[in-house]
């Protein structure tokens, strides 16, 4: 098998291609690998769990309410990279002129089955002694409308 470079990018222009140094590491851009890229920086998957599973939408929440205790030049440089990557919108907040509302993207939303299954994993083979989070289990479940549910909540209060 041999993998080939093809530059498919849709919505983006050459130049917002090469200013994109995300996936500039090689000449073959794997999808595992892109996927990667973005979910094996630690920040990255915890910031998408705050906004999603418990509603820190502005900086301030979530650094206030992150039990990991992220810095708060970390939490900066993660925003606009998730912003960045495509995975965080924002909006401004109509009651404070500097504060911005992060909100999902549906690439975002589409990584939640993926992160409760990072979950599922990570209690089933006991990694690191985590811990089971009681709320994600209906979610864990397999055909259960529970998931299906939850994402539609999240696309009705983050995309717009």
């Amino acid at each position: 098998m041999v993998l080939r470079k093809e530059i498919v990018v849709v919505g983006l222009s050459m130049e917002d291609f090469k200013n994109n140094n995300v996936l500039d590491r090689s000449e073959v851009r794997c999808p595992i690998a892109a996927a990667s890229t973005v979910l094996t920086d630690q920040w990255s998957v915890i910031v998408i769990r705050d906004i999603a599973f418990f509603g820190f939408r502005t900086f301030r929440e979530i650094i206030s309410n992150n039990n990991e205790k992220i810095q708060s030049s970390t939490l900066a440089k993660r925003l606009k990279r998730l912003v960045d990557v495509g995975l965080l919108s924002f909006k401004d907040d109509e009651t404070h002129a500097q504060r911005k509302i992060y909100c999902l993207t549906q690439a975002a939303i589409d990584l939640v089955p993926i992160i409760i299954s990072m979950a599922d994993w990570s209690n089933k083979h006991q990694i690191l002694d985590s811990h089971t989070i009681e709320f994600l289990k209906p979610l864990q479940e397999k055909n259960n409308p529970a998931l299906e549910e939850f994402v539609n909540k999240l696309r009705k209060e983050h995309l717009y």
